[in-house]
């Protein structure tokens, strides 16, 4: 290479017009490759050296959706300096990776909703209890991801029609220009977490839903890694101790109850605000999955023992 990698990579960044947290994803995969060509004392990468930087992906066992956004970033990387006249794409006629299309991560059974919820409830006596159920149910009730719930103000909740709402920014937006509807049980529990909070400020705007406190006594708002530990610990404490159960288990488990309880797929691709239906139908598959009795039935055929007559089909 006649070029630093490093300067191409804070430059290609720079060019990019996408979101911050976006940036810092697509560099985050850039410097991991620079860190594999310099581990492989490899200085003139070609097609050949993407290809086995996809098989060494693979090989460190990460899943089908990371590998494949590696490779999205490293073509658009390899096309930008292209552009520039610094490089050939060497990401040419490289092939993609298949992204699984079912979720690894788990939805919760009702029982084990009603498990967490109940657990929550015994330790709502503090603030931080309050705080912990509160973001508890409005998963479970809404299926919110947890970015959507840091982003989440005060001043968001307002009234639509006969029912409270919460105003969203959800992903890939810049405004927040959709809401969720809150039942009134979500609601008054939110309130009985509010009104252990300091109200001085409200009148302000981007008054955080949800915070937390640094060491030194310091109010922020609560960040995206701090909801998902807390939601991985309210799962442990019931039992459910599996990377299959994470913080976004509770959007999973809203779209699949939903479905149970007999809700349309179009009105679960409104409520999830999906872009694409197909999005949407991976979860009434998964439903009809659960609901199956394929392996019982055959289990039956071959493993239990019949009577003589069962076994002539009387």
């Amino acid at each position: 290479m006649n070029y630093k990698i490093s300067e191409k990579i804070e430059e290609y960044i720079a060019f990019l017009d996408l979101k911050e947290i976006s940036k810092a994803s697509y560099k985050k995969v850039l410097i991991a490759y620079k860190e594999y060509l310099e581990g492989k004392n490899i200085t003139e990468p070609n097609r050949n050296t993407i290809l086995t930087y996809k098989e060494f992906l693979v090989k460190r066992k990460l899943s089908s959706a990371s590998i494949q956004k590696s490779l999205v970033v490293l073509r658009s990387f390899y096309r930008y300096l292209k552009l520039q006249g610094v490089d050939e794409d060497i990401t040419y006629a490289v092939k993609g990776v298949k992204v699984a299309t079912t979720y690894k991560r788990q939805p919760l059974t009702a029982e084990d909703i009603r498990k967490v919820i109940h657990n929550a409830r015994k330790k709502a006596t503090t603030q931080i209890g309050k705080r912990n159920l509160a973001i508890i149910v409005l998963l479970f009730t809404t299926g919110l991801r947890a970015i959507e719930v840091e982003r989440a103000d005060i001043e968001d909740i307002d009234i639509v029609g006969d029912g409270y709402v919460l105003y969203i920014q959800g992903k890939g937006r810049d405004d927040k220009d959709n809401y969720v509807k809150l039942t009134p049980e979500v609601y008054q529990i939110l309130f009985a977490y509010l009104e252990t909070r300091n109200t001085t400020n409200l009148a302000e705007r981007n008054n955080p839903l949800f915070t937390t406190y640094l060491k030194s006594k310091k109010e922020i708002r609560m960040k995206t890694a701090v909801i998902r530990v807390m939601i991985k610990d309210s799962f442990r404490a019931i039992g459910l101790d599996s990377r299959a159960f994470s913080a976004h288990s509770t959007r999973h488990s809203f779209a699949t109850l939903s479905l149970i309880e007999g809700a349309s797929i179009l009105e679960v691709k409104e409520s999830l605000r999906h872009a694409n239906i197909s999005s949407t139908q991976i979860y009434s598959h998964l439903v009809e999955k659960m609901k199956s009795d394929t392996n019982e039935l055959v289990s039956n055929a071959i493993l239990k023992t019949r009577t003589k007559g069962e076994k002539n089909g009387k």
